[in-house]
């Protein structure tokens, strides 16, 4: 009798125990949260480092003219331009961790959701009571003052019921998406796949 240990036979390629391919969703989720935290950092940024100098800059533009309160210096619009700022890199870090597949990216997008739905309604009334100030007091200033005349213009008035729509589905659209991607749907950790790792 042959001591030869015997070779085992070849398994069917159709019964290979082959790992689960990971979930897509956590990398293209991530990457969105990314390009956003990232358009929000850039554009929230540069928008606070101007306020300080926009009636410097407008008051150049208008020769001397009176300014409509868009364009004056206001305290609490650039503090919350602040915690805007603060809100994007958040997304940012999350969308982050996200792509790497940690779990930690799940609560992270929630405390971002959270705090975005009741930051963007902020934000459409300060909009919204910026504008009615600003024809309040283009109502009262010099009819051939040019910043009076766009506030009383009908385009002009069109262009920020549209600009508070565009604004409101930004800031309430993806918000509210991942409330519910992750509040909902993806209520663990494992759901990003085999990769996720504690962070």
């Amino acid at each position: 009798m042959s001591n030869t240990p015997s070779t085992p036979a070849p398994q069917s390629p159709d019964f290979i125990d082959l790992p689960a391919d990971p979930p897509v969703w956590p990398k293209v989720i991530g990457i969105i949260s990314i390009v956003f935290g990232s358009l929000g950092l850039v554009c929230g940024g540069c928008g606070l480092a101007v306020m300080p100098f926009m009636g410097q800059l407008m008051g150049n533009v208008a020769e001397g003219q009176d300014l409509p309160p868009a364009y004056q210096p206001n305290l609490a619009t650039m503090a919350y331009a602040g915690v805007g700022l603060l809100h994007a890199i958040l997304l940012l870090i999350a969308g982050a961790v996200t792509v790497a597949r940690k779990p930690v990216g799940r609560p992270l997008h929630l405390v971002y959701a959270a705090l975005g739905i009741p930051l963007a309604i902020g934000g459409l009334f300060i909009q919204w009571k910026l504008q009615q100030e600003n024809i309040a007091w283009a109502a009262q200033a010099d009819p051939n003052n040019p910043f009076a005349q766009q506030f009383n213009s009908p385009q002009s008035r069109m262009g920020n019921m549209l600009g508070m729509a565009f604004g409101a589905a930004m800031g309430l659209g993806y918000p509210l998406f991942l409330l519910v991607w992750f509040g909902l749907v993806k209520r663990k950790g494992s759901d990003m796949g085999q990769a996720a790792e504690v962070l």
